[in-house]
């Protein structure tokens, strides 16, 4: 007697490719699989970086194990009780954040304190990175890798493809054409793959546009309608790390997170102490600033390394010399001889630092037809647009939908 085909064949677990592992696409894999564990085949992270993180990030290197530098922000404010809640999961991979924030004067150096607002966290990853708030995201109580998920890190995915079938599933290839991954669902967590500055980065158009006036999906489009109206307002950073006489002046300011006000270049400085020796300085430019010196990415950052995004070295060692002479003009801010520095300076420029305009709705994040899901800062959700909690939440919220739907839930 033949069995037949339900009898011996099992449907093949549910397979997730999410393009970003930042805080929203470690969020999303988390959902997935506590929420799904046993309808899960595999979730892969596609990453451009060397590691977790996005725009939470924190570079680090061998070579200096001191070394520790949070690209973005050195810390998250969480203001929702969901936020809240979804972090004390994490138990202590999240730490208070214990820096003094202030408000700098930039013509007069005067340094008045912020305070925490009522209501806000302020957290950060353990030993103060950022990135390990991702990390912890995809871990366990046992800090054991949660079932089901992989990371693919130094990969780009610059192209997507899936056919009209109901079952087709979503291709994905890297910067050499070659195919890197198959999913059922598609996760885009991070607008790159789905905004029009990637044209003026990388060149051509961007993949999820180009596939999705092949699939005629009314709802996919709209949402990348929405997408395209949004901007984003560009920063450049200039990383830093010390020891000795040069940590020593930097750790004497009375303050670690320095927002500048009047100032034509520099909107914040950033001293974030890497053990009683050493620290590491980020200064962030203003959006004016970044947005007059387009197309500087910086030779170490992924977009040249991995993306082929091309920078004028010259012009960036330019810039550079610049922030650190707006640095010097701010009176009581140590004076930099660059020779001293163990790292840097270096130039990183955050393209997509702050989203702006209408956030893509809750109801547009998920779209069925085509099973694309959408999370990252700029989805709706309740928390502050361009904020890693918003980051947190769109991530599971989208595992949320897509559970739902594969659960027939919706």
């Amino acid at each position: 007697m033949v069995s037949s085909s339900s009898d011996s064949v099992s449907k093949p677990g549910l397979s997730v490719a999410i393009i970003g592992n930042g805080i929203a696409g470690a969020a999303a894999a988390r959902q997935l699989s506590l929420t799904m564990p046993e309808q899960l085949d595999r979730i892969t992270l596609y990453e451009i970086g060397r590691g977790p993180g996005g725009r939470a990030s924190t570079r680090k290197t061998r070579a200096i194990p001191a070394l520790g530098i949070n690209h973005g922000a050195p810390y998250a404010d969480i203001t929702t009780p969901e936020g809240l809640e979804l972090l004390s999961s994490l138990g202590d991979a999240i730490t208070p954040y214990t820096g003094v924030r202030c408000v700098l004067d930039g013509s007069t150096g005067a340094c008045q304190r912020r305070e925490q607002l009522a209501g806000e966290a302020l957290i950060t990853g353990i030993n103060g990175e950022m990135a390990a708030i991702a990390g912890a995201l995809m871990l366990d109580d046992h800090n054991a890798r949660l079932p089901r998920i992989n990371s693919a890190y130094s990969t780009m995915i610059t192209g997507l493809s899936r056919s009209d079938g109901e079952e087709a599933p979503w291709i994905l290839r890297d910067k050499n054409a070659e195919e890197v991954g198959r999913a059922d669902w598609l996760v885009v967590a991070g607008s790159g793959v789905a905004h029009p500055r990637w044209s003026d980065t990388f060149g051509g158009e961007p993949p999820l546009v180009a596939v999705a006036s092949q699939l005629a999906d009314g709802q996919l489009n709209e949402a990348l309608g929405v997408i395209a109206g949004q901007t984003a307002a560009p920063v450049l950073t200039v990383l830093m790390h010390c020891t000795g006489d040069e940590a020593e002046q930097w750790q004497r300011l009375a303050f670690n997170d320095g927002r500048v006000e009047h100032h034509s270049v520099l909107a914040k400085i950033s001293i974030q102490p890497c053990g009683p020796e050493s620290c590491s300085v980020v200064l962030h430019s203003t959006i004016d600033y970044a947005r007059g010196n387009a197309g500087v990415y910086g030779a170490s950052s992924s977009a040249a390394r991995v993306g082929d995004a091309s920078s004028d070295s010259a012009r960036e060692e330019a810039i550079v010399d610049e922030m650190l002479t707006a640095l010097g003009d701010i009176p009581g801010m140590p004076a930099i001889e660059k020779s001293r520095y163990v790292l840097g300076p270096l130039l990183h420029r955050w393209g997509n630092a702050f989203p702006e305009g209408q956030p893509l709705p809750r109801a547009l994040s998920l779209c069925p037809t085509s099973r694309v899901a959408f999370c990252g800062d700029y989805i709706s959700t309740g928390a502050r647009m361009g904020s890693c909690e918003c980051s947190l939440l769109s991530g599971t919220h989208a595992a949320d939908a897509i559970r739902a739907q594969a659960m027939g839930d919706v």
